[in-house]
């Protein structure tokens, strides 16, 4: 069949018209029936959540599990019959790590947190009177203002008018739905979280022969120029993904870590508090400083009443992160991924966009992954026509100078990639 479809052209091309002709009718279908199918795919979704949770904790655990592997019980592995031994010490270690740090942030934060909740609470009225006697002070000094109060008063009853109110509420009610939903959602993956942990273990007890199996099956499959480049991109992503996710987590508890000492040196209200948020969305590239730092800022003026405690917390928010950003990031995730800083707001944009949260945390190493795959295409065409890859060469205003004559009319000479 195949060498018919190789010799005779017109079997060749009702053969591709009749996959083109199949390939729009199952499009039209799938627009059709959209709804249908995406839940379809999330029911899919929900069965395998355990599996995906096991692959997710076992991905992120498994530098740590190499650490160990490697360097700390190198010592066990003095025969090859200890070799399961080696294994076992180290993942047991592993997990025991990641344990205590979660029991560690339990002690140390999370009764902190409760206190600033409850003080935020309980101060709540204090609190709208420290804000008011603010903005009375900062109408005063406003030209055209005759009367604080009566502005103040005016401004009061516009937020207190049926439309404001309902707007308010409304807005209050979209959180509150939110927050709910998040909780309902977490309680209701406690189970799938809880067998992925173990299937974690099995993952990472059996990772070798998962390659080995799949390396087996890929061999089988495809020739091996294609198995190659099928290895080589699988590392790539594998590394990438490792490297930022990986370091991402660990520069967010570093970040949260300092500004919640920072501000509690500073005298600042909230401090763990602001550190967790902070810390938490810090792990958003780009957007997160900006996403964290908005609602603490709102804390603190609630808290003190004063704006230029939240100036001071604005800058102090500005010099840590302009010291991650340049100095510790780098230096934790290591290599760079090889976007611009507009590919990674195209990234998170566009990734949180379809995927929600866990879009904006997986955008940028992910399109770091298609930007690869791209580029390989572009030098391998350019290869081809003996064209160089380096990019400073397309500074040159006469790009096709140095090019060999007639090397564009002959794509196939060139080196291959």
């Amino acid at each position: 069949m195949f060498k018919k479809f190789k010799e005779n052209k017109y079997f060749r091309y009702g053969a591709i018209a009749f996959i083109v002709g199949a390939l729009l009718v199952g499009l039209i279908f799938a627009i059709i029936k959209f709804s249908d199918i995406t839940s379809v795919i999330s029911g899919i979704v929900d069965a395998m959540s355990a599996f995906v949770y096991g692959f997710v904790f076992a991905f992120l655990i498994n530098p740590l599990y190499k650490k160990y592997h490697k360097h700390v019980f190198k010592f066990v592995e003095k025969k090859k019959e200890h070799h399961k031994l080696r294994k076992a010490f180290s993942l047991i270690l592993a997990y025991i790590t990641i344990a205590a740090i979660i029991a560690l942030f339990i002690w140390l934060v999370v009764p902190n947190i409760v206190d600033n909740v409850k003080t935020l609470a309980e101060k709540f009225p204090a609190y709208v009177q420290s804000i008011k006697a603010s903005l009375l002070d900062i109408l005063s000094k406003i030209p055209g203002v005759e009367d604080p109060n009566v502005t103040l008063q005016q401004i009061t009853d516009y937020f207190s008018s049926d439309s404001a109110t309902s707007d308010i509420a409304g807005m209050l009610g979209s959180v509150a739905t939110t927050i709910i939903h998040i909780v309902i959602t977490i309680g209701s993956h406690a189970f799938s979280i809880i067998v992925g942990i173990i299937l974690s273990i099995y993952f990472l007890i059996y990772k070798e022969s998962i390659i080995r199996r799949t390396k087996r099956l890929l061999c089988a499959i495809f020739k091996q120029k294609n198995y190659e480049r099928i290895m080589d991109f699988a590392n790539y992503t594998n590394n990438t993904f490792a490297r930022y996710i990986v370091g991402a987590i660990l520069d967010s508890i570093l970040v949260g870590i300092v500004i919640g000492l920072v501000l509690w040196a500073c005298g600042f209200p909230f401090a763990a508090l602001i550190g967790v948020i902070c810390g938490v969305t810090n792990i958003i590239p780009f957007f997160g400083p900006f996403i964290g730092s908005i609602p603490s800022a709102v804390l603190i003026l609630i808290a003190t009443g004063d704006i230029w405690k939240v100036v001071l917390f604005a800058l102090i928010i500005l010099i840590i992160q302009q010291i991650d950003g340049n100095l510790i990031a780098p230096h934790i995730h290591g290599a760079s991924t090889g976007l611009t800083p507009i590919g990674v707001i195209a990234a998170t944009t566009l990734c949180s966009h379809l995927f929600g949260f866990v879009g904006m945390v997986i955008g940028v190493p992910l399109c770091a992954v298609v930007c690869y795959i791209f580029s390989r295409i572009i030098n391998k065409r350019l290869r081809k026509k003996n064209m160089p890859i380096d990019e400073g060469h397309y500074a040159s205003p006469d790009i096709y100078k140095d090019i060999p004559t007639g090397a564009d009319d002959n794509p196939s000479s060139g080196a291959k990639s």
